[in-house]
Order: C-alpha cells, then sequence, then structure tokens
C-alpha cells in the first residue's frame, strides 16, 4: 500500500506527512509545514467551516448570521478569500512511490492533524 509523504498545494510542496492512517473513506495523518502561518491559516479555516455549520442551525436572519460570520472571521485572523483554501483542486499528497493523489474534503487542525477523504 502505498503512503502519503508529503502535502502539496497547487503542485507545490506544503508539509511534510507523518503517522498516516485510513478507514474508508477517511485518511489521516500529522502533517509538518514549512509554513507554521499557512498552518495556523488552514486550521482557523477548518475552524470557520464547522462553525458556519453551527450558523445554519441556529436559524438566525440572514443579517444576524452575517454578523456572527464576521466577528468569527475577524477573531480567527482569516478573510473571507481565505476559505478558498479548501477547495479540492488545490491539494494533492505525493506518496512514497512517488505517485501524486487527489485529496477532496481536506481539513486541517491544530496540532498538525490533517484528514481528507481518499
Amino acid at each position: 500500500m502505498k503512503t502519503p509523504i508529503e502535502l502539496l498545494f497547487k503542485e507545490n510542496p506544503v508539509a511534510k506527512i507523518s503517522k498516516f492512517g485510513y478507514a474508508t473513506p477517511w485518511a489521516s495523518a500529522h502533517c509538518e509545514f514549512k509554513d507554521e502561518e499557512l498552518g495556523r491559516k488552514l486550521s482557523a479555516v477548518t475552524t470557520m467551516l464547522m462553525y458556519d455549520l453551527e450558523l445554519e442551525e441556529l436559524g438566525l436572519s440572514e443579517q444576524e448570521e452575517e454578523l456572527m460570520w464576521d466577528k468569527k472571521l475577524v477573531e480567527l485572523e482569516i478573510t473571507s478569500d481565505d476559505l478558498d483554501l479548501d477547495e479540492d483542486a488545490l491539494w494533492t499528497v505525493r506518496c512514497d512511490d512517488e505517485s501524486v493523489d487527489p485529496v477532496r474534503a481536506i481539513r486541517f487542525y491544530n496540532g498538525g492533524l490533517l484528514e481528507w477523504r481518499a
């Protein structure tokens, strides 16, 4: 079985991957970013996406939801443009056999945890 060893963003290496695991259909690993700020930003993007799902369940007016959304972006120190960083087409993994595989539904968490649909 091939094992992911490197995370690529727009075909450029951004993190080393270790502690790879797989439980259909989810893969998980630990990643060590070359640029720690990118890792922090990606974790904040995942936090914002989960927050957005929580907001939808509250049944708030569009205006209230937008105010809370904007406040959370400021709190996380990201912009709405940063949310595009989770687009599937941007991310791939290089494996130990040198193949490059796409990843979908990628999520980044504090401490370097990475999850994606394989």
